[in-house]
């Protein structure tokens, strides 16, 4: 990791592209700029009185030079780069330029694809074919990297790129085995399932039903639940699924779980956050991802939705202050929480205590997201994916009757484990109980319906046909299209 000198100009839009209102009152204060009192960042109301009317933002930012903490230090990345091979001429052919390796990872032109938690992943005996002629090959091995669409190496080892025929091919089938079961696991399982279920939990326990959030979370938390407590002993109990689907089986995905909880925060729900911290959020570096542009259009109807009902029930932040209920929902979730129950759901940082409309709104927004919007991107796909094994396979296999570095249907998993397979996503993938935001006619307060309705409407008549053209366009462009997004196919939360 780098560290260079940055120069940063605040503009006075927030990084939800709202404008900011100059001049503004906070604590009976005006002021005619971005401020960092009391947030650790620069940020702006969105009304002209803070005070009265608790709106505001992070100030957006623009970085006028590209000297700033990078993911890629060139001198550590060189020292593990295979000296036998030309790094400068693979760059300058996939890029169709002359730019160097070093230019190109200060440019942003270079990703590496790397899965820290799946080092030196162990592998158990394989429970679904006994063949002697095959060995299962294991996940991606300490200290393999990709480089999307460019590279594949291994320290010491040969380096396949897209010129390397069948050795190519087996390398990415390799790195999508390990997407696979790192997806599922980490980002489905960990930071949906498990991540969102104290919030459901403590839903009940301590928001009553007709107030005005368990009204519309409910339906959002619809038996998290059951999944959560039916689904794991099919998954990690002994000679289950993940036993029989993977090469590292039950054991090791139980050490992806407990080696991925330290990262299972609050912070992982702020999806723009994510996209960025990856380095994925710039349009012109990376045009096509569609995760990142698709879900924006879904977030943004969300983030309006509860804006306009934290609004209707919530005159001021005082009123969200003296809310004990909803103090009490977040000082149990919360680790921080105090006394008796305070910190049982164990979210580290989540706030203990809810001071204003606006944190009110960006935490409702965030947990319908990640019910949603992000339950939907990591689980529909695996029908699509891994329903045909050819595609994406849950297992390698080395075959003696197979000459090293070529590809056959050998080196794919057998009958048995591709029926497990298609059972496995098909039974998660192929079932959408309902549609965000279609509760709108069972809330008993009519303006809360009506808002909930506009924005139904909304999501089917000006977001859907939007994004079922584009979806068009990119398969005219010879493009992948990417269905996950279409708001009738994404159910308002988990219950597959």
């Amino acid at each position: 990791m780098s560290i260079r000198r940055v120069t940063i100009q605040v503009n006075n839009d927030t990084t939800k592209g709202e404008w900011c209102h100059f001049p503004f009152t906070y604590k009976g204060k005006v002021y005619k700029g971005c401020t960092d009192v009391d947030h650790n960042r620069p940020w702006c109301s969105t009304t002209k009185n803070y005070d009265q009317d608790g709106f505001w933002g992070n100030c957006a930012t623009r970085t006028f030079e590209e000297n700033k903490i990078e993911g890629l230090d060139w001198n550590e990345l060189k020292a593990v780069l295979n000296p036998l091979f030309d790094w400068e001429a693979a760059v300058q052919a996939t890029l169709r330029t002359a730019v160097s390796l070093k230019k190109a990872i200060k440019e942003g032109l270079v990703y590496a694809l790397r899965y820290e938690l799946c080092d030196d992943m162990l592998r158990i005996a394989d429970l679904t074919d006994r063949d002697p002629r095959r060995t299962m090959l294991t996940t991606v091995p300490k200290n393999r990297k990709n480089m999307s669409r460019t590279f594949l190496f291994l320290i010491g080892s040969k380096v396949y790129t897209p010129n390397d025929g069948d050795n190519w091919l087996i390398a990415k089938l390799n790195v999508q085995v390990t997407d696979l079961g790192y997806s599922q696991i980490v980002e489905h399982l960990s930071k949906v399932h498990f991540l969102m279920e104290p919030f459901c939990v403590s839903l009940k326990r301590t928001l009553p039903g007709l107030h005005p959030l368990n009204q519309i979370l409910k339906y959002h938390c619809r038996e998290i639940s059951l999944p959560n407590v039916f689904v794991p002993p099919s998954l990690f109990g002994q000679g289950t699924f993940l036993d029989l689907l993977f090469a590292n089986g039950n054991a090791g995905s139980q050490r992806l779980v407990r080696d991925a909880h330290k990262f299972v925060t609050w912070e992982v729900t702020d999806l723009r956050g994510q996209i960025e911290k990856r380095g994925l959020a710039d349009k012109r570096l990376v045009p096509y991802f569609p995760y990142r542009d698709d879900s924006e259009k879904i977030v943004k109807i969300i983030e309006r939705m509860a804006t306009s009902y934290v609004k209707l029930y919530y005159k001021s932040n005082k009123d969200v202050e003296e809310d004990s209920e909803l103090q009490a929902f977040a000082n149990e979730v919360s680790a921080n929480g105090t006394g008796p129950t305070g910190g049982i759901g164990k979210i580290e940082g989540f706030p203990a205590s809810i001071k204003s409309k606006e944190e009110l709104v960006d935490i409702l927004s965030r947990i319908i997201s990640q019910l949603s919007v992000q339950h939907a991107a990591v689980n529909y796909e695996l029908v699509d994916y891994v329903t045909y094994a050819p595609n994406l396979p849950t297992k390698l296999y080395n075959d003696t009757r197979v000459n090293e570095g070529e590809f056959s249907f050998l080196r794919l998993p057998n009958r048995l484990t591709s029926s497990f397979a298609a059972r496995f996503s098909n039974g998660l993938a192929s079932f959408r109980f309902d549609s965000l935001f279609d509760y709108g006619n069972e809330l008993q307060d009519i303006e809360a319906v009506n808002i909930v309705n506009r924005h139904y409407q909304e999501l089917m008549h000006i977001v859907q046909p939007h994004l079922q053209e584009t979806n068009r366009k990119r398969k005219e462009y010879g493009d992948l299209t990417y269905p996950y997004m279409i708001p009738r196919w994404i159910p308002n939360g988990v219950q597959t």
